[in-house]
């Protein structure tokens, strides 16, 4: 009776062991995939802000004018500029920014 009980219970600590380690694993490669797509996201998320900063900065932007386009740019003052929207078949136009007289 011992004997059998002891391998039972023997029986019982492998199987348990063994459901134990395999999702423990499970969820390891889970972590390991979430962890490698955040790394990518982040190096994503960096190359694209250096790009934004690069890009936007007033001085980059007139020297890339005065590299790539020489006279082709117009400037225009920001109360002319207007958005156009089709809704429904009917085109509405908005001013971006709005008169303070208005």
């Amino acid at each position: 009776m011992n004997k059998t009980l002891l391998v039972f219970l023997t029986l019982c600590l492998v199987v348990f062991t063994t459901l134990i380690k395999n999702s423990s694993k499970n969820l390891e490669d889970k972590i390991f995939s979430k962890q490698e797509n955040i790394r990518i996201l982040k190096k994503e998320v960096s190359d694209l802000l250096l790009e934004y900063n690069y890009l936007s900065s007033a001085e980059q932007l007139l020297k890339y004018q005065l590299r790539y386009f020489e006279e082709e740019l117009v400037k225009k003052n920001i109360n002319e500029l207007k958005v156009i929207k089709n809704i429904q078949d009917e085109i509405e136009i908005k001013k971006i920014i709005k008169n303070q007289n208005e």
